[in-house]
């Protein structure tokens, strides 16, 4: 029980994150800490697993979403943004924690990058096909939309920056103390 209490702990923050984000949708819209579990995938378990646990966290969370969450291209476009975070954490780990803290709030701007240029590219209806266009998707959103795009990447990068940091804090092991040159037992 004790070496699953840590993914039973985060997966019930992301459900209680996500059922705050139903009540609470004008909030803090996009303050999640799923993508800041796969940018640290690599610190939670070692290999695969690394991304299978996240893997596993959205999948029981994942019906908990806000909105069109279940098109299968909002759902593949998440998927790729989720692989593209996770490999960039892998890509990180041994660069050292400094480095994993910068990298969460990159992160959390190429997963806004990558979501935002599928609906760019996906929505002939809400974006034209320019630069001005991909800038309206990138920063201020669909016409009329109650909250500009430039909110939820600000959101994501701070839930990035904040559950990075609690799981940096997680992985600092308490020293041992030092007893070199001391015969056993005279500690």
């Amino acid at each position: 029980m004790h070496r699953h209490l840590p993914a039973i702990l985060i997966v019930a923050l992301l459900l209680a994150f996500r059922v705050a984000g139903i009540l609470f949708p004008e909030a803090l819209p996009n303050f999640q800490p799923l993508a800041a579990v796969f940018f640290c995938g690599a610190l939670l378990a070692p290999g695969w697993r690394g991304f299978a646990l996240p893997m596993g966290i959205w999948a029981v969370t994942y019906p908990f979403g806000v909105g069109p969450v279940y098109s299968p291209s909002i759902f593949a476009t998440t998927l790729l943004a989720f692989v593209a975070i996770f490999f960039l954490g892998k890509a990180l780990v041994p660069k050292g924690k400094g480095a994993l803290l910068l990298g969460s709030i990159a992160a959390a701007a190429v997963f806004h990058l990558i979501t935002c240029t599928a609906s760019w590219l996906g929505d002939p209806m809400l974006y034209q096909k320019t630069l001005s266009g991909f800038w309206q998707s990138v920063w201020t959103g669909p016409i009329g939309s109650k909250q500009p795009s430039w909110v939820f990447l600000r959101n994501l990068a701070a839930a990035n920056l904040i559950f990075t940091a609690i799981f940096v804090v997680s992985q600092v092991r308490a020293p041992k103390p030092e007893t070199a040159g001391l015969p056993v037992g005279a500690e």
